[in-house]
């Protein structure tokens, strides 16, 4: 695979992806940065903290702070302080919040089937489904630090390992 099929790849995918940006819908009353704080509060389940939303979205700790208040002023989430340790915060997705996110996953969700059934034949559905499973297993991929080599659960992979 050359780098312009790589290029060619990568732009494809941007394309799809701001097309599905587009069909959501902007979550009334809060900022396009709270509804990214949003989304990756659901994608990282359980309770994060506001650093681990942070390092998430690779935005600042204001930021990411300022999109929490207006979450909070709306109801979609809450902060609660940690019984052990009441300098650590955890966001919690309240019921109000678990059910703007279900309605805008389904929104973009039937949009996008809508596409696959219209323009797809069930054969390219199937390749497009196993592209997927794809390009899963492309995101998880991890180079090791100073090599060329897949590092494989996390360890390092030496350049003069044979």
């Amino acid at each position: 695979m050359d780098d312009h099929e790589v290029r060619r790849f990568r732009t494809q995918m941007k394309i799809l992806q701001r097309r599905l940006r587009r069909e959501l819908r902007p979550l009334y009353g809060v900022s396009r940065t709270a509804s990214q704080v949003l989304a990756a509060v659901v994608r990282l389940r359980g309770a994060p903290g506001p650093r681990r939303i942070a390092d998430e979205l690779q935005m600042t700790s204001s930021n990411v702070a300022a999109a929490l208040r207006e979450l909070e002023a709306v109801g979609y989430v809450e902060r609660r302080k940690d019984s052990d340790d009441a300098r650590r915060v955890s966001v919690f997705l309240t019921d109000r919040g678990e059910s703007v996110v279900a309605h805008v996953r389904g929104e973009r969700d039937t949009w996008l089937g809508r596409a696959m059934e219209t323009l797809l034949d069930e054969d390219e559905q199937r390749v497009l489904l196993a592209a997927g499973a794809l390009m899963e297993r492309l995101a998880d991929f991890e180079r090791a630090p100073g090599t060329g080599r897949a590092a494989e659960d996390g360890a390092v992979v030496a350049e003069d390992a044979p």
